[in-house]
């Protein structure tokens, strides 16, 4: 298992890549610049755990798979279970489907934060 920062990158960059997202906009994702991500993906830096988890975060994968290169989905049987049961073409349908339901998640907890923040 190659836990090299040039591997940590190569795969954030191929998950960011399947998820259809910019370098720009999985930085804004992760609350981290554009240049940071990057360096990040070319191997050239090193990251602090938070932004890792940040990242992991706004991918939707665990921390393991961008460290270790274990399976993205392995934590999760229930769903893994589902998806594998489907037929491929169906499996690309709902993995899509999924992230367009965590984007808009994650979207609307940041509008609630920011609501609640205003109010304070």
């Amino acid at each position: 298992m190659d836990m090299s920062n040039a591997a940590i990158g190569g795969r954030i960059r191929q998950v960011r890549e399947e998820r259809g997202y910019t370098r720009e906009k999985l930085a804004e994702l992760a609350d981290i610049s554009a240049d940071f991500l990057w360096e990040v993906e070319a191997g050239r830096k090193s990251m602090k755990v938070q932004n890792l988890g940040r990242i992991a975060k706004a991918l939707c994968v665990s921390t393991d798979y961008l460290v270790y290169g274990t399976a993205p989905y392995k934590e999760n049987g229930k769903l893994n279970s589902m998806i594998s049961a489907m037929p491929e073409d169906i499996q690309k349908q709902a993995e899509k489907l999924l992230f367009v339901f965590a984007d808009t998640y994650r979207a609307l907890n940041n509008q609630i934060a920011e609501k609640n923040s205003d109010e304070d």
